[in-house]
């Protein structure tokens, strides 16, 4: 063989072998799905959950040029849906304005990290607070899932970015997109190779493009009714009792030292802000199994990391949201994101590390306040009341239900209007729902009440909501009320609760009580007390003010004793001025008696330092 040949067929043996390759990587490369491009294509273009026709970079310096905000959120989609920030401005007495958002989808701490390195720092922005609002696993997480999330933060990179390179380490994303693709190209040539022999068996013909006949053939082919299912059916229990769909391994999730927890902490503390990361709560129709899963010991740690560094975190997890609440298992809709903002501002607003940043600096304590925090947990807070009356009875509460739309039983209570969830759900300081009229199953409140009534022609299962003229609820075990022989009846809820707000019924009489140590964030002493209620009566407009006797005592001695009307305390409220202040030790009784025939509902019972 000559010198030439050798060379060649050498060549051959070299060349051939990596052309083939190349040539598979670059097919496998290509082998994108739509939403895979769509993806790709819109990366570092997509924020807030639109996507701008320029750069992302642009547009978050522009924000923060043009407004200068005193808080700035950021985090993944749920960033987007779960807060209002309008509402949080307007909760936190700022203009709306002040209040900027950049949701980056899929985003990750390192996003985050990089957003206010490059974006708001370098730019001589200086947000008294950082909201960073995504579940835990995105908030530990230091690799971008996707090349999408990748290009969403390289966009924000500089060339020397030594902290981000230390965590991410060295990655090549075209080898992980063809590692996904490959995955991707396999399932669909197993699938097309199963659909080509069921044409073979059933047509004597390979017809690709014909997919009805296809689906035909496989109905034909996979029919249950010719299956033996007795070993599937003795399988799948044991499969899926070891096997749980997890959108991540939590034993895989870096620990919080790891993540980028710290780096953003100190970052904003050094630049005279607060950090807070918000854990937000998800549907209470997502299983167990798939939630927001980390270690047992992993969100103590980041607690105490975060606040080792002056910033605050806050699980709020274990806030009540109904599925009414919810777009999709982990989404908020409005309604949900409404009830969350108030939450998280009533929050903020009692913190001490904010206590500076809030535009009256003056210390105060609500009563009535629907969440409280401990050790990092925000929890529902339901204050300590007593009444001196029982709850009347409701007007024709006792009167026949009938049947409604999809068969839902309802009860016919047009003339309680004023009372509905429709009308209560804009008077309350969470924004829920809470008509306090509730069906009775056998002289027992049925479960779950002031929902959707969508949610309960779908779910069922004792739910109950009202309308402007009708009650519609579903037996506690889904049977049918019209023949299970229960009795089911209208009664009013002797609790009165309604998030932030109570109830007093006409004639009613409350009690409010805080035991020593609850008015710790008064600051020095109470000097006023600020009264809001709403008067909702089937008089409507028309309906004659309710007098309301209000009297406060602190340790048993009586610092405040004054008649006001519904009209006083309607809109803003009134501020009423105490006799002697009020110490943060003092243990407080606040008395409010409705001497109208009227409901009226007590939205706020602040003690301030200062008047209002």
């Amino acid at each position: 063989m000559s010198w030439a040949a050798r060379v060649a067929s050498v060549s051959l043996a070299v060349v051939l072998p990596v052309m083939v390759v190349t040539a598979g990587l670059l097919g496998l490369e290509q082998f994108r799905t739509a939403s895979d491009n769509r993806e790709n294509r819109n990366a570092g273009k997509v924020i807030n959950g639109k996507v701008l026709e320029g750069s992302v970079v642009n547009m978050i310096e522009g924000s923060l040029e043009a407004n200068q905000p005193d808080v700035v959120i950021l985090g993944n989609s749920l960033s987007n849906t779960d807060l209002h920030p309008a509402l949080l401005a307007r909760r936190l007495g700022i203009r709306k304005n002040k209040v900027q958002r950049y949701s980056v989808p899929n985003s990750i701490g390192a996003h985050w990290y990089l957003i206010l390195k490059n974006r708001v720092y370098a730019n001589g922005h200086t947000p008294k607070v950082v909201l960073l609002l995504s579940d835990m696993q995105s908030a530990l997480a230091v690799t971008p899932r996707s090349e999408a999330s990748h290009l969403n933060l390289s966009v924000h990179m500089n060339r020397r970015e030594p902290k981000i390179r230390r965590k991410l380490g060295g990655r090549n994303y075209f080898f992980d997109r063809i590692r996904e693709n490959r995955g991707t190209m396999r399932d669909k040539a197993l699938t097309a190779a199963r659909n080509a022999m069921v044409d073979l068996l059933y047509h004597q013909s390979f017809v690709p493009t014909d997919t009805k006949k296809t689906d035909e053939a496989l109905e034909k082919v996979f029919d249950a009714s010719k299956t033996d299912m007795r070993l599937h059916n003795n399988v799948i229990p044991i499969f899926a009792e070891k096997a749980k769909l997890q959108p991540f391994d939590p034993a895989d999730l870096p620990l919080p030292k790891e993540s980028f927890l710290q780096e953003i902490t100190k970052m904003v503390t050094r630049n005279g802000g607060v950090p807070v990361f918000l854990r937000p709560p998800m549907s209470p129709k997502l299983p167990p199994e798939l939630g927001d899963l980390v270690l047992p010991e992993v969100e103590p740690e980041a607690i105490a990391l975060v606040e080792q560094h002056g910033g605050l975190y806050l699980d709020t997890r274990e806030l009540e949201l109904e599925m009414t609440h919810f777009h999709n298992v982990d989404h908020m809709n409005p309604e949900g994101a409404r009830f969350y903002t108030e939450a998280v501002a009533r929050v903020l607003w009692e913190q001490p590390e904010l206590v500076d940043y809030r535009p009256r600096r003056g210390g105060e304590v609500d009563l009535l306040r629907f969440v409280e925090v401990s050790a990092g947990i925000t929890t529902p807070r339901f204050p300590e009341v007593t009444y001196r009356r029982d709850a009347p009875a409701v007007p024709k509460g006792s009167e026949p239900f009938q049947r409604g739309r999809k068969g839902l039983p309802y009860f016919e209570t047009s003339h309680l209007h004023y009372l509905a969830d429709t009308e209560t759900i804009e008077l309350n300081p969470a924004a829920r729902r809470c008509s306090p009229v509730a069906v009775l199953e056998d002289g027992v409140p049925l479960p779950i009440g002031n929902v959707s009534c969508d949610e309960v022609a779908k779910f069922r299962e004792g739910r109950y909501c009202q309308t402007s003229d009708r009650m519609y609820f579903a037996a506690s075990d889904d049977s049918s009320p019209f023949v299970n022989g229960r009795t089911y009846t209208l009664a009013l809820d002797p609790e009165r609760r309604c998030w932030g707000a109570q109830w007093l019924y006409p004639r009613d009489h409350l009690r409010v009580h805080a035991q020593q140590g609850e008015l710790s964030s008064i600051g020095r002493a109470a000097r006023f007390l600020t009264l809001t209620a709403t008067l909702r009566s089937k008089h409507g407009a028309d309906a004659p003010p309710a007098k309301v006797r209000v009297k406060l005592w602190a340790n048993d001695v009586l610092r405040l004793d004054q008649a006001v009307t519904s009209d006083d305390l309607a809109g803003d409220g009134a501020t009423l001025a105490l006799t002697k202040p009020v110490g943060p030790e003092a243990t407080v009784t606040l008395e409010v008696v409705n001497d109208s025939d009227s409901f009226v509902l007590l939205g706020t019972a602040r003690l301030n330092e200062l008047a209002e």
